[in-house]
């Protein structure tokens, strides 16, 4: 999107209530993009609701969901509709990670863990995708990780996780560029956010040194998406260590960051 255009946009950004989520609707607002929030936490949202309209005079629509259900994508996208909130820009950043070993998590977990990584955001890029398609305009950005390049131990699952979102991306981006619109994929590194609260993970020295802000993964997600990259990585880094992933055999790759995240 040209930063020039006078197209109004509306972005919808899933897992808004803290973190990347919270922080790319700060800089989208700081932008004088409209904005439908959504999460599972109502006080936050409308926290960040008030914060956001009363700095930048935006209009900013809350939506509780929940995306650990069968339904919730479809349920997300129908209430859209229902409001006649035609968003133009997707931002599925909604997800978290399990630390441990697979043998010690429960099915639950798992179930959980695939249901918001992959089938929700999966599902929410095929609804919101069709209809920008059908506007021949609109952006996707879907929220991966460094660990789709280089794997980790303990956050396996999550790892995996995260690279069908990076392969997904990078296929959906060919099928919808002939229709105008253009699909991302961000691939952030440690940031600072509830992500190992929520993994219930002890951060480690090295986790911590390389733990970028929030809002700083936040601002190259968004500068990247609206220009159109395929594949950010936020950081120096990063950019540097995913090029030493490339060259690097897989097994190596694995051993190193089951050591950097190992408490």
């Amino acid at each position: 999107m040209p930063e020039s255009t006078s197209r109004r946009e509306l972005a919808l950004v899933t897992g808004a209530s803290s973190g990347i989520g919270a922080e790319i609707a700060r800089v989208l607002a700081a932008r004088g993009i409209e904005l439908v929030i959504t999460a599972r936490r109502e006080e936050r949202l409308a926290t960040l609701r008030t914060d956001l309209e009363q700095a930048h005079g935006i209009s900013v629509t809350p939506i509780v969901a929940d995306l650990d259900t069968p339904d919730g994508a479809r349920r997300l996208f129908d209430e859209t509709v229902h409001r006649r909130l035609d968003v133009t820009i997707l931002i599925n950043n909604a997800g978290f990670g399990l630390y441990g070993l697979v043998a010690g998590q429960s099915e639950e977990q798992i179930a959980s863990l695939l249901q918001v990584n992959v089938s929700a955001t999966t599902m929410l890029a095929r609804l919101f995708g069709e209809s920008m398609c059908s506007r021949g305009h609109g952006y996707i950005l879907n929220v991966s990780s460094f660990a789709a390049l280089q794997p980790i131990p303990r956050y396996t699952i999550y790892s995996g996780a995260k690279a069908y979102l990076l392969a997904f991306s990078l296929g959906l981006r060919h099928e919808m560029r002939p229709h105008g619109v253009k699909v991302s994929v961000v691939c952030p590194g440690f940031t600072s956010t509830e992500f190992h609260a929520v993994a219930e993970h002890r951060k480690t020295s090295w986790i911590r040194m390389t733990t970028m802000p929030a809002r700083q993964v936040a601002r190259a997600s968004v500068q990247g998406l609206l220009r159109g990259k395929a594949v950010i990585v936020p950081g120096w880094f990063y950019k540097l260590n995913a090029q030493l992933v490339r060259v690097m055999p897989p097994t190596w790759g694995a051993a190193i960051s089951a050591a950097v995240v190992k408490s």
